[in-house]
């Protein structure tokens, strides 16, 4: 049914009849993201977080600031998909795709799934689309889909490339030149009835109604269903045959139709109305790549070159935009089913509906009027220009000049016909219209009074003149003549707490006088300025309101960037008041000129720099508010700046620890807002200090040396509404390692440490002082007992000696008996050897029968006797006698030359006791020149040199 009235609809309304005012386009240009040109596609998170399918990479947006997100390659990136289940933004580009996650410091990260999986022919081609359904993700490229189940990937091939791709309730559907294929499990299959689609360019597919809308390039748009595809009818076919279609979105009561050559088709189904946009009307490019409604269904378009976003459901429409521009606006007026327009550039008007010429309105100028307008007013029924060159009176296609004026800046009629004032260059004149022809009837103001552009008559005889920079005139005229009786200036002195931004207005009869210290009016009982308390609750504080304008029991008080409309109420109910701000970027009204022109309680013209806007304040006050306040990044700033926190679209504000010698931070904040800047007031505070800043324009604070705690960081924005957004943010600032919970449990310990110590100090002291006492005692008796070791010393020195004499006697008795012995011994032997020598004789004298029995017993004798000699147990005493008086020198020298033998260490001992050699040839049972032979073989076994003493060395040697 609603395609049957689009349809029905478009038989009678041309693309091209009349200028509608259009939807406000907000330019992004190349240099604002980093000169990407191309936009593939364009996917929002939520509504502050918008991703762009860009040449460079994905493209962050989140109303304020742009953040280029490249993949591993570096490559285009041609589609985007937003997984909200996985809190990821999924990205396919030339070559690659994979994912971007925020890490636990709200930075995208990316991961690079095809890094791990190849196609089987092994090139990836470029994926155009990137679609997520449960939990299935689609990775469209122009020859095959990879379909993803958790970590297994699936490849399905196409026979023909694959032009475009989406999803409709929950099917894959691409599009190709022989028609439309859904994928049905692992296999492509051709949509019923898909025969019209066959040969034909398929450039977009997108959900519509229960079905979906299929874009060709040349062909117009088709709708398709489970059932069947049929022709879809629009009355733009031709404009889309022509211009060569590209892109195509859908959204509840509209289709957006993107082209090659002549930028966009909106068909808005509710209002039945078809808008064009173009290079002649606000985008910067005509060749629409992309589009895509977001979340409040405004419409963001990926051109050729930049990035545009129109707001559908603005309150704010334009009439005009560069490069079709008139000029900026300074007033406006409809008469007579005729709108005039003055801009800087002259006064243009134009009979209404304004016809479109090349989808850009169509106004001609009155000639004549070239240059600066001021201004336009209707007075007595007629149109005054309020030009540069003076006043003049205009007609239909002509401009008459009052002559006497330079310079007309203001004109209002007064409550006598045929009478109006105007201001000039040169100060206030009265007009007069006589037989039809206006003329000067007198100057109101002195040579001191120029440049009057504000001023209000008060019937009968009063005149308030704003005089810029002293304050506010009152002028008092007789009826008759209107000549001057009586002039005085109002200010700080009369009333006024401020002369800043003043304006006089006029309402229902009386004057009232706006300032940035509130609303004020004239009491004539005490001919004095007076506050205005009524006023100055209804309007904002510290607004400038220049413009004011009454319509029926409304109010409409306009200042430089806010419309406010109140309905007063009568007695003391309270008044309704509707705040309308509006950003600089869409309505940038000129100081000191604001100007507009109500047509009725819901529309408002507003001239602006830009031209001409249209205020629908009913829309305006129904729209949901999109500005919200965000906490974007938070930096610790010493010693270096380090990112801790930026904002993403999970939001995730964990509360980070930080170090007491990084205690210094930057905070930076901001409110967003799509295509809407406009001015907002800030201010914060650090909880647990609760006193708030006052509000600024600032959006970054500073903290320097923070002591360790816990902090909450709060700011509140004040929109120029009077509306308020508040965001927090909670960190803590760690002690330094001496203030630290270890530091203090260590503390603790080195006072328990410390009064241990203490005790034990005077533990020891004590102790000290028993074991002084005690080493007192016992030094006392310890000198008694060393008196009595000293005498226990001597009695035993006394016992030595006794004994050392008494072993030296022992000695001396040995050595007697040991030098006996051998003398007893030395004698012995001479006696058996004399004893040997008679017996040979004996036996060599024997003969005769006897003689052998006879020598056989002198033979026994005889060797008894060399036995005697050589084994008397009197030499076995000698050795031991002789080790125990010369320290075992027999052992020592046996154990030193352990090759001596018995009669050597005889002959040693002998020597040691200085016998001669005479006295030791006995001993020995030698001659004395066998002693002296044993005496030279001593000397060669001990290694004695020829000038070296035997006997020197034995009686040393120990």
């Amino acid at each position: 049914m609603k395609r049957l009235i689009l349809i029905l609809f478009s038989l009678f309304v041309s693309w091209s009849s009349f200028a509608q005012w259009n939807g406000f386009v907000t330019n992004h240009r190349k240099e604002e993201f980093g000169r990407g040109s191309k936009t593939w596609q364009i996917r929002a998170y939520d509504e502050n977080h918008i991703y762009f399918a860009n040449k460079n990479g994905v493209l962050e947006y989140n109303g304020t600031d742009w953040s280029l997100l490249p993949l591993d390659n570096k490559n285009d990136v041609r589609s985007v998909c937003i997984s909200q289940k996985h809190h990821r933004v999924y990205a396919g580009g030339e070559g690659e795709f994979g994912y971007f996650e925020p890490d636990e410091r709200g930075r995208m990260t990316y991961t690079n799934l095809s890094a791990t999986f190849l196609p089987e022919n092994g090139t990836n081609g470029g994926y155009w689309g990137v679609f997520e359904v449960d939990n299935l993700i689609y990775y469209v490229s122009d020859r095959h889909i990879i379909k993803q189940i958790d970590n297994d990937f699936t490849t399905i091939y196409s026979d023909r490339k694959i032009d475009c791709s989406n999803i409709v309730n929950g099917i894959l559907y691409i599009g190709t030149t022989d028609g439309v294929k859904m994928l049905v499990g692992n296999t492509l299959l051709p949509i019923p009835q898909d025969e019209l689609l066959k040969g034909k360019t398929v450039r977009a597919i997108a959900p519509y109604e229960s079905g979906f809308l299929i874009a060709t390039a040349f062909n117009g748009l088709y709708y398709g269903s489970e059932a069947e595809v049929t022709p879809f009818h629009t009355g733009v076919e031709d404009f889309m045959r022509q211009n060569e279609v590209f892109s195509l979105a859908t959204s509840p009561g509209y289709i957006a139709i993107g082209t090659i050559h002549k930028g966009l088709i909106l068909i808005d189904e509710n209002k039945r109305r078809i808008s064009y946009y173009n290079e002649q009307n606000g985008l910067q490019n005509n060749t629409i790549l992309s589009l895509y409604f977001d979340f409040h269904n405004d419409l963001w378009l990926g051109l050729d070159n930049g990035i545009d976003y129109i707001s559908l459901n603005s309150a704010i429409s334009n009439l005009y935009t560069y490069p079709s521009s008139y000029g900026a606006g300074y007033d406006v007026l409809l008469h007579d089913n005729c709108i005039f327009l003055a801009t800087n550039r002259g006064l243009f008007y134009a009979d209404t509906p304004v016809v479109m010429d090349d989808n850009a309105p169509s106004f001609q100028m009155v000639p004549g009027l070239s240059g600066q307008v001021w201004g336009i007013e209707k007075v007595d029924g007629e149109i005054f220009c309020l030009h540069e060159k003076g006043l003049y009176l205009v007609g239909q296609n002509r401009a008459e000049l009052i002559p006497g004026l330079r310079g007309a800046l203001f004109c209002s009629e007064i409550d006598k016909p045929g009478f109006c004032l105007v201001g000039t260059y040169e100060g206030l004149f009265l007009l007069e219209k006589e037989q039809g022809k206006w003329s000067i009837r007198k100057k109101l103001t002195d040579d001191t009074q120029t440049w009057i552009k504000n001023a209000v008559f008060i019937a009968p005889t009063t005149i308030w003149i704003r005089t810029i920079d002293l304050g506010m005139t009152r002028i008092k005229v007789d009826t008759a003549d209107f000549s001057v009786i009586e002039s005085k200036l109002y200010n700080t002195s009369n009333g006024f707490t401020s002369i800043d931004h003043l304006f006089v207005h006029k309402m229902k009869g009386e004057a009232y006088f706006s300032t940035a210290s509130g609303w004020y009016a004239y009491d004539q009982s005490k001919d004095s300025i007076v506050a205005v308390e009524e006023l100055s609750s209804i309007f904002l504080p510290g607004e400038l309101y220049s413009n004011l304008v009454s319509k029926g029991d409304q109010l409409f008080a306009l200042s430089e960037d806010i419309l406010q409309v109140a309905r007063l109420q009568p007695g003391d109910e309270k008044s309704e008041v509707k705040l309308f701000p509006f950003s600089k970027s869409q309505i940038e009204t000129i100081s000191y000129y604001e100007s507009m022109e109500v047509l009725n309680d819901s529309l408002v013209i507003i001239p602006n720099e830009h031209g001409f806007a249209l205020l629908n304040v009913n829309v305006s006050h129904k729209k949901k508010d999109r500005n919200e306040l965000f906490i974007k990044n938070v930096f610790i700033t010493y010693p270096k700046d380090t990112l801790i926190y930026t904002d993403n679209y999970l939001h995730r504000l964990a509360v980070p620890e930080i170090r007491y010698k990084r205690n210094a931070l930057r905070f930076e904040y901001e409110v967003r807002a799509f295509g809407n800047n406009n001015p907002v007031m800030y201010r914060v505070r650090l909880y647990p200090d609760n006193v708030w800043s006052d509000y600024s324009l600032s959006t970054v604070k500073e903290y320097n040396n923070l002591k360790e705690g816990s902090y909450t960081f709060e700011v509140e924005a004040l929109f120029a509404d009077g509306n308020k957004s508040y965001k927090s943010y909670e960190f803590r600032i760690l002690p330094p390692w001496y203030r630290s919970g270890y530091a203090w449990a260590g503390y603790l310990l080195l006072f328990v440490l410390f009064f241990f110590a203490v005790y034990k100090y005077d533990d020891k002291r004590i102790e000290r002082k028993r074991k002084a006492e005690a080493a007192k005692k016992e030094e006392e008796m310890h000198l008694r007992e060393q008196e009595f070791q000293q005498e226990s010393f001597r009695k035993e020195q006394e016992i030595i000696e006794l004994k050392n004499e008494k072993l030296e006697q022992e000695l001396t008795f040995k050595s007697q008996e040991m030098a006996n012995l051998m003398i007893n011994f030395s004698r012995k032997n001479e006696i058996l050897m004399h004893i040997k020598q008679e017996l040979y004789k004996v036996t060599s004298e024997m003969k005769g029968d006897d003689f052998a029995k006879a020598k056989r017993m002198l033979l026994a004798i005889n060797s008894s006797i060399d036995l005697n000699i050589q084994s008397d147990d009197a030499l076995k005493r000698f050795e031991e006698q002789f080790n125990l008086v010369h320290n075992n020198f027999m052992k020592k020298l046996r154990e030193k030359y352990p090759d001596l033998s018995v009669s050597e260490l005889k002959m040693c001992a002998y020597i040691r006791m200085n016998l001669s050699t005479k006295e030791v040839a006995p001993l020995l049972n030698l001659s004395v020149r066998g002693v002296e032979t044993i005496r030279y073989r001593l000397r060669k076994k001990i290694g004695l040199e020829r000038d070296e003493s035997l006997t020197e060395y034995l009686n040393t040697f120990s």
